[in-house]
């Protein structure tokens, strides 16, 4: 049975919520981000990197999520999460990469700021720079949309619209840009939030919507301190991610 390792609320929601799509039989582990679990050798042992996703299968580990979610696309081709034509499978890879690579990346400019620089100021700086950059991307993905298109690549849900979702929902949040720019992008998270499955991962991993707002406590991932180590309680709402 796969097994996947996830943080609530987190952007682990997005193969969270894949694999609920798709129908496949898996189980969750819940890890607990302010006790450190994420740096608990058991954790470790499955990726060295300390971040979530993990999805377990029967010949090993899987971690990132953009590789998560093109495994269960097509490990689970019934379910049709992906595109089976070459190119649009390759267009589809190149929106979840940039979602991880650029999207992803800037909001944790926000959220783990210790990653890329030291001390209060070089925080202050990336996080001023954060919704220039977030308008940016956001920017291209509602050219995306403007052709009335239902999801994210055309008129088929792939593994790309729940994992777009997490981040529009983190954007409606308020502490990194403007989510009224982009209506079209909001539109699509309503149509994915109100899909059936989303649902019920919302309600098992028991955050709520993750477009709500919440207190968060920042800790220096990359150090390997914890909240329990002394880290200092964000000042405004944060993602977990």
């Amino acid at each position: 049975m796969l097994r996947l390792y996830y943080i609530p609320g987190a952007c682990s929601i997005a193969p969270h919520i894949a694999l609920e799509e798709s129908g496949a039989d898996f189980e969750t582990v819940a890890i607990d981000f302010a006790a450190g679990d994420h740096r608990k050798p058991e954790f470790l042992k499955l990726n060295p990197k300390a971040f979530v996703a993990v999805l377990v299968t029967d010949r090993g580990a899987i971690s990132e999520n953009a590789a998560i979610l093109s495994y269960v696309a097509q490990a689970y081709p019934e379910a049709k999460l992906a595109p089976t034509d070459p190119f649009e499978f390759a267009q589809m890879q190149a929106f979840n990469i940039f979602l991880a690579s650029a999207v992803h990346v800037t909001y944790r400019h926000l959220s783990r700021p210790t990653l890329f620089c030291d001390g209060e100021e070089g925080a202050r700086l990336l996080a001023a720079k954060v919704p220039e950059m977030v308008h940016r991307y956001f920017g291209l993905i509602e050219d995306q949309l403007s052709d009335g298109r239902e999801w994210i690549h055309g008129d088929k849900y792939t593994v790309s619209d729940p994992y777009l979702f997490i981040y529009t929902s983190y954007l409606q949040r308020g502490d990194r840009g403007d989510a009224d720019r982009f209506p079209l992008a909001r539109a699509h998270r309503e149509r994915v939030l109100a899909r059936p499955a989303v649902q019920r991962v919302i309600e098992r991993e028991g955050k709520g919507d993750p477009a709500k707002p919440r207190q968060m406590i920042v800790a220096d991932w990359d150090a390997g301190q914890t909240p329990a180590d002394g880290a200092v309680a964000a000042s405004a709402p944060m993602s977990e991610c």
